[in-house]
C-alpha cells in the first residue's frame, strides 16, 4: 500500500503577477499496477493558469474539488466552466488550459494510459483460431 499525505513534497509553479499552481503527486507509475500514469493533486491560486499538455497515448481525468475552474481545450471551442464537484474528460492528446476562479481551484488529476489498437486483431486472432483447429 501506498500512502500520501498532505505534507508531501509539492511543486509549485510561479505566474507572472504572482499566482501560484501546487501539484503534488499522489502516485506515479510504476507505482501503481493500471492503466493509470499519474494521480495529482493540483491547487491553483486566484487567476492563476496552468496548462495541462495531452498526450496521444494517454486520456485526463479533473476532478474539481474546491473553488472553480476555467477549462479551455482548443481555440475553436468553447471554454467550460467547471466547479467544485464537476468531473472532465479529455481524451487522448487534448491539451487542457486550467485558469482558476477568483477564489482559486483545487483539483485532482488522473492521467490514464490508453491501450494500442492493433490493426487488425480481429483478422489476426481468426487466423490463430483457424490455424489451430487445423492442427492434427
Amino acid at each position: 500500500m501506498i500512502v500520501t499525505t498532505d505534507t508531501g513534497a509539492a511543486m509549485v509553479v510561479l505566474g507572472p503577477n504572482g499566482e501560484r499552481v501546487r501539484i503534488r503527486s499522489l502516485a506515479r507509475r510504476p507505482l501503481l499496477a493500471s492503466a493509470c500514469e499519474a494521480f495529482d493533486h493540483l491547487r491553483l491560486s486566484p487567476g492563476a493558469q496552468h496548462v495541462l499538455t495531452g498526450r496521444p497515448d494517454a486520456e485526463t481525468v479533473l476532478h474539481v474539488l474546491r473553488g472553480a475552474a476555467v477549462v479551455g481545450r482548443l481555440c475553436d471551442e468553447p471554454d467550460h466552466l467547471a466547479s467544485e464537484g464537476d468531473l472532465l474528460l479529455a481524451g487522448r492528446g487534448r491539451t487542457l488550459h486550467l485558469e482558476a476562479g477568483p477564489l482559486g481551484a483545487e483539483l485532482l488529476c488522473l492521467t490514464l494510459a490508453v491501450p494500442r489498437r492493433r490493426a487488425g486483431t480481429r483478422a489476426a486472432r481468426a487466423r490463430r483460431g483457424a490455424a489451430r483447429r487445423d492442427r492434427p
